[in-house]
């Protein structure tokens, strides 16, 4: 699993820097001092954000249970055992 993805112009972003910006447009958004333009193309930029954030989260899983993988099965227990 990659640790970033790229978005926009070839530019790599992590997954904290994509949470980060994700807050940011919350915080515009619970304010409301944005206008309306601006608020809609944040919202479609969260979307995506929030896309791409799930699918690291996903990966990030896929390979915990390969790790824990035995005989066969999947052994899945949370990670704070």
């Amino acid at each position: 699993m990659p640790k970033s993805k790229k978005l926009g112009k070839n530019k790599v972003v992590s997954f904290e820097e994509k949470l980060k910006k994700l807050r940011e447009i919350v915080n515009d958004l619970e304010e409301g001092d944005v206008p309306l333009k601006k608020s809609i193309d944040n919202y479609q930029k969260s979307l995506e954000l929030i896309k791409q954030c799930y699918e690291e989260l996903e990966n990030a899983e896929l390979k915990i249970e390969k790790v824990m993988k035995k005989e066969g099965k999947i052994v899945t227990k949370p990670l704070d055992d």
